[in-house]
């Protein structure tokens, strides 16, 4: 009887010792599917800077906290939405990286805001639930002259089972990447040729 007390312990102080350590846990997200618009004229140039790629949510949870890298789910994010909304894309790794690229129409810029979390109140044999808000805002500049052009900003909030991270992270970046496909269609500023 002792030993069956000693297993949810040791499960519990693995927990509390993971998550006091900051541990950092990847979760693969798939790219939505992005369609009943149409093809903007522009061509832009994407930028990816590392502040975008290398973000990391930490989530605080139980008086401890756990490492979510998200920058290879939000570039994925940022290509998907682009490529289903633009002629043309190409990627860059800063402002003067993509000032470069005399091709290109548009500079194309999203930035992680804020990324937050919070987990429902504690009720005996109920699973508890985990809120995630997720704020991205997007610049277009004209390349030729850096003027903004648009300026958007996407916020999007979901909850699940705390226990569902990975489903609640799918969740999240499929709403972001609709949300934000539709103020890209509906954006007046972006559907006139810059030429």
């Amino acid at each position: 009887m002792k030993f069956m007390r000693l297993i949810p312990q040791s499960l519990f102080a693995g927990l509390v010792l993971c998550l006091a350590s900051g541990c950092s846990t990847l979760i693969p997200v798939k790219p939505t599917p992005l369609n009943g618009g149409q093809l903007l004229p522009q061509h832009v140039a994407l930028v990816l800077d590392q502040e975008f790629s290398n973000y990391v949510h930490k989530m605080v949870l139980l008086g401890g906290s756990d490492n979510y890298p998200m920058g290879v789910a939000l570039q994925d994010y940022a290509r998907n939405v682009a490529t289903s909304s633009f002629q043309r894309m190409e990627v860059a790794s800063s402002e003067e990286q993509a000032a470069a690229l005399a091709a290109d129409d548009l500079i194309l810029i999203p930035k992680v805001v804020k990324s937050d979390n919070s987990l429902s109140k504690f009720i005996p044999f109920v699973p508890p639930k985990l809120t995630m808000t997720l704020v991205v805002e997007w610049t277009a500049k004209y390349r030729a002259t850096h003027n903004t052009l648009w300026l958007k900003t996407i916020t999007v909030t979901d909850t699940d089972v705390a226990h569902h991270k990975a489903r609640l992270f799918q969740q999240l970046f499929d709403d972001l990447s609709q949300k934000t496909y539709r103020a890209i269609q509906d954006a007046s500023e972006l559907r006139a040729n810059p030429h």
